[in-house]
């Protein structure tokens, strides 16, 4: 009975964070990246039919994998999803996030125009990112 109800506070405490996070909506697209700037951690981008838009990448950024069947070679945009990937399962496998690596990769692959499917509050600019994968 106890742990039921520390389970079911501590499991409305992160609904109530998580609302509290996103109360000005999420959204996410497919999007080219344009530059970003790594004293700011600000991510600019192209979002498909939007205007140029810019991205906070911060300490609770996620960052998932990339689907590399969608590259062929010799796209410029492959290495950088390959080692992103490779830094994911590394993270996953050690229990950590290697913010420094994906930071990098944004850089690089920013430098190439290469998309990513961006998922970010919609409150405040830059925008907060929630989540971002390299995407085709």
């Amino acid at each position: 009975m106890k742990i039921r109800l520390v389970s079911g506070l501590a499991a409305g405490a992160v609904l109530l964070f998580a609302g509290a996070a996103f109360s000005g909506g999420v959204s996410t697209h497919a999007a080219t990246l344009v530059d970003f700037d790594e004293t700011t951690s600000e991510l600019w981008a192209l979002p498909s039919g939007q205007p140029l838009t810019s991205y906070l990448n911060e300490a609770r950024t996620q960052y998932l994998p990339a689907n590399l069947t969608a590259y062929e070679p010799p796209d410029p945009c492959l290495p950088p999803a390959a080692t992103w990937n490779l830094t994911f399962l590394y993270d996953a496998r050690h229990h950590t996030t290697s913010t420094f690596m994906y930071t990098a990769l944004l850089k690089v692959m920013s430098q190439f125009a290469c998309g990513a499917r961006v998922t970010a509050l919609t409150s405040g600019t830059p925008q907060p990112l929630v989540a971002v994968a390299p995407s085709k």
